[in-house]
């Protein structure tokens, strides 16, 4: 996949073997992804983006019920570290981590730091 804009993201390959399935929602023109998982527990996550917004989206569900979603601009790079899916968000005085684990249960994590 291209990068637009300094959102640096892997190869759609690599994002299926991460999540292990493909992609539920694609648009290549308009720069969407979107892959949808479940756990063992039932817990659902959504994790969307879009290269040209350099946006970010999480949703976690269950059932029906949705937990939380939250959605973040500014990303710059998407990356895969060993069993973690990592983005990073430069904001001009914030820097935002968000790291997406699957196995063994979905594990999410956002983190913002003010850097000024």
């Amino acid at each position: 996949m291209p990068t637009d804009r300094g959102f640096e993201i892997p190869k759609e390959a690599e994002l299926v073997e991460f999540f292990g399935r493909e992609p539920v929602e694609r648009s290549v023109e308009d720069g969407f992804w979107s892959f949808a998982v479940t756990d063992k527990r039932g817990v659902k996550l959504r994790f969307s983006f879009n290269l040209h917004e350099r946006s970010v989206q999480t949703m976690l569900s269950v059932g029906e019920a949705v937990i939380e979603t939250v959605s973040h601009e500014l990303a710059a790079r998407l990356q895969i570290k060993g069993t973690q899916l990592q983005t990073t968000f430069n904001g001009s005085d914030t820097k935002t981590l968000l790291v997406v684990e699957i196995t063994p249960s979905i594990k999410i994590a956002w983190s913002t730091l003010q850097t000024q």
